[in-house]
């Protein structure tokens, strides 16, 4: 029951363990950065609690109250005798300049921003520093209008706020991004894994050692060493050895901050150095990311053509054959129906495996033909096909094999899905890949409780899912990012590890999209536009 409460939504937009979460967080945040407050301001140097609004408000814009009532509440709390109300009426007005900040964000990059090229990098320092510059002009506009800082302080107040946001954006919104991506996660895991991760924190603590033990003066001077560790984790490990190195470095600036008599000034340039240091960190991450990216596309590009040579030349070799193959069993069919007396009924049974000898023969003919098409031009022969049939066809054809294997082989389609346009030929490759996979990783794991695979289907959200569910091992988390590369080696003896990359190209060749998703058991997915079959009508 209580396990309900808290994932019952509070008010519209967030549950109530993720709005508890979020409070405490942002206090314990407002509490730890409150250090250097300008006079007659409540504006810091460092604002990592505006990371924590704007990823919230990104995710979930309807948590605009939450985010505001925050604020006001911790602004009522910290302010100066007479000034509550200011505070207060400023905070709000910043929580709509990070509403307007994450919708922005939301609106080009996704609820989850995802900055893992150079343009989406662009975008989001543009985002950010844009947006900051707003809340700049709403959170000091309104304490103007209150009189609340002194007049020779109050142009001073805009570039200072400015900065405190910027490295908070800049610098802690990656990092709190990097943890609610799925797929950035086992990134960040696998690289602290490495021992050359270490290296880069154990570089970035000796130059900030370096940088602050100097005197104040000299600190500037040599700022630029703490550029060098922040380098080294982009170069090798993209963005997410950016995010993580620049947040590092931050952190070490801030516990040399909190540890010495600073004055104000001082701490604002500090960070305004910080800035600079964690936009070219992550310029530098994202194009090493994207250049990552594009040689893999390169690789990919060329293991799918060596396999539609290698299809062209099978189609090549095999045509005479197979042709001979339906001849041969179009004859034994002729020779069995001459028989007559004690062994006719030997003879339809004859009958009967030939005709199946020559259908699985026809079927081979198209395959080779229709992939080697495929590759060439990327053809497809597009009908309006019932998919339950095909299911079904392929639910018969592995049945055998899982019985032999001892895996129980079910289905659990919806029984009244529509049809989709679609190349019958290719898209059964896909199914039986997935089944033949799922099959595999369901025998494997026969000790560990009955053995099964399921093959569901269903229309959701415009989409025809169709979902290949195994009692394996699962897949790991880290093992997701490549799990479609071509350069993966298979894990059967005698396979080419290209039978998932080739689902993935036909699937996406239909406008479709083909995941996997980790946890206990396999978990394959793959989906196609419902509003393909409209379209053609």
């Amino acid at each position: 029951m209580t396990s309900d409460r808290l994932r019952a939504p509070l008010l519209p937009g967030v549950p109530a363990a993720m709005a508890i979460g979020y409070i405490v967080l942002y206090v314990l945040l407002d509490w730890v950065s409150y250090v250097h407050p300008m006079r007659g301001t409540n504006i810091t140097p460092w604002n990592p609690q505006a990371a924590l609004a704007v990823a919230l408000l990104t995710w979930s814009p309807r948590a605009w109250w939450l985010v505001g009532g925050t604020m006001a509440g911790a602004a009522l709390v910290r302010a100066a005798p007479g000034l509550g109300i200011a505070e207060a009426a400023a905070a709000v007005m910043l929580s709509v300049g990070y509403l307007a900040v994450a919708l922005a964000l939301r609106r080009w990059l996704g609820p989850l921003p995802r900055v893992t090229t150079r343009l989406t990098c662009l975008i989001f320092l543009l985002i950010v520093g844009i947006g900051a510059a707003l809340n700049v002009c709403l959170y000091v506009g309104t304490l103007g209008l209150f009189d609340a800082p002194p007049s020779d302080r109050f142009l001073i107040a805009f570039p200072r706020a400015w900065i405190g946001d910027v490295v908070s954006l800049v610098v802690m919104l990656p990092v709190v991004h990097a943890l609610a991506d799925p797929p950035r996660r086992p990134e960040t895991l696998a690289m602290l894994r490495t021992a050359e991760w270490w290296l880069v924190a154990a570089a970035a603590m000796l130059a900030a050692w370096m940088v602050f033990a100097l005197p104040t003066e000299d600190q500037f001077k040599f700022f630029y060493l703490l550029f060098l560790p922040v380098a080294w984790g982009a170069a090798r490990f993209g963005g997410v050895g950016a995010t993580w190195s620049a947040a590092l470095v931050q952190l070490l600036l801030i516990l040399a901050v909190q540890s010495s008599a600073y004055v104000p000034l001082t701490v604002f340039q500090l960070h305004m150095l910080m800035a600079a240091l964690g936009a070219t960190g992550l310029l530098l991450g994202t194009t090493v990311e994207e250049r990552e990216q594009a040689e893999q596309a390169l690789r990919a590009s060329l293991h799918v053509a060596a396999a539609g040579d290698m299809a062209a030349a099978l189609a090549h070799e095999l045509n005479q054959p197979l042709t001979a193959l339906r001849t041969y069993a179009r004859a034994s069919q002729l020779l069995a129906g001459r028989l007559e007396g004690a062994v006719r009924e030997q003879a339809d049974e004859l009958v009967d495996v030939t005709n199946k000898l020559a259908i699985e023969a026809n079927r081979a003919g198209d395959v080779v033909r229709r992939l080697r098409d495929f590759f060439r031009r990327r053809g497809t022969e597009l009908q309006r096909t019932d998919i339950g049939p095909l299911i079904d066809a392929v639910l018969g054809a592995q049945a055998l094999r899982a019985a032999a294997s001892h895996v129980a082989l079910q289905c659990a389609r919806d029984p009244a899905l529509p049809p989709v346009w679609l190349d019958a030929v290719q898209i059964e490759v896909v199914l039986r890949n997935l089944v033949s996979n799922a099959l595999d990783a369901a025998a494997e794991a026969t000790g560990h409780g009955a053995a099964q695979v399921t093959i569901g289907a269903n229309a959701r959200g415009g989409q025809l899912v169709v979902e290949v569910i195994d009692s394996g091992h699962g897949i790991a988390a880290e093992e997701l990012p490549h799990l479609f590369d071509t350069r993966r080696p298979s894990r059967k003896p005698g396979g080419m590890g290209l039978g998932l990359a080739i689902s993935r190209a036909i699937v996406e060749a239909h406008e479709g999209r083909l995941w996997a998703e980790p946890g206990p058991g396999g978990r394959f997915f793959f989906s196609l536009p419902l509003a393909t079959a409209e379209s053609h009508d």
